[in-house]
């Protein structure tokens, strides 16, 4: 019986969302969420101008800077200084930047050097992932192709958590510039949809911790347990026999 109490779960705790009422209404904040570029993004930089020649010129896939991703797209890699390199243009920095500032800073370049009239330049980041680890039945790597992912379809593409995984203190791992941010919150109440939360980022790292019940399976005490009351109820059993006899 106490090995069975020692092993088992609070069902409360294994529930998300379990202190929102039941027919409830609360406002939706309205998503202004947008991906800033960071080191080691790797973007792809379409640009479109009424000239073909210089089209294909800025398009360019053998251009110094350029590196092959996936597939047959080429692909710009953002440095560890936070440049890109560009043909015509030269160096930009693109770390800290939205996808839509960034191709905004390429066209003015682009016609303050009289390098073409009204360009057109679309930006996509091409590697954007986030990594969730720990107690989820498919820990990895998850891919995003839409450059956008929420934290309840990262944790529902890595299979949910176990019934052994901490769904009061999971950790959000981050990376902003030169620095690297933690951030803990509970899936059991509506912190999961804030902001900074619920909208993931590119490279971010979801870590579920494991709970009392699976610490006390890895150390053994469970299958101990167990061991240590059936030895002691026989040698109780011995010892009556004992003093009857």
């Amino acid at each position: 019986m106490l090995s069975l109490l020692n092993s088992c779960v609070n069902t409360k705790k294994l529930t998300y969302f379990s202190n929102i009422p039941g027919d409830s209404t609360s406002k939706i904040q309205q998503n202004t969420f947008e991906t800033k570029i960071s080191r080691n993004d790797i973007l792809q930089i379409s640009i479109f101008t009424p000239d073909d020649a210089v089209t294909h010129i800025l398009n360019e896939t053998n251009s110094a800077g350029l590196t092959p991703v996936t597939g047959s797209v080429p692909g710009l890699l953002v440095d560890e200084s936070g440049i890109i390199k560009l043909p015509l243009i030269g160096a930009v920095k693109a770390e800290g930047l939205t996808k839509r500032e960034l191709a905004d800073l390429v066209s003015t370049e682009l016609v303050n050097k009289k390098i073409a009239k009204d360009p057109i330049v679309t930006v996509r980041i091409m590697n954007y992932k986030v990594t969730v680890l720990g107690e989820v039945n498919r820990p990895g790597v998850v891919t995003v192709p839409n450059e956008r992912i929420t934290l309840p379809e990262a944790l529902g593409e890595a299979g949910d958590l176990t019934i052994y995984g901490r769904r009061d203190n999971v950790l959000l791992v981050r990376e902003n510039g030169n620095k690297r941010i933690y951030k803990r919150f509970s899936l059991n109440n509506e912190q999961l949809f804030n902001k900074d939360i619920y909208n993931l980022q590119n490279q971010d790292i979801i870590y579920v911790e494991p709970n009392q019940a699976k610490s006390a399976t890895s150390t053994g005490t469970s299958q101990v347990l167990p061991l240590v009351l059936s030895t002691i109820s026989i040698l109780l059993i011995i010892y009556v026999e004992l003093i009857k006899r």
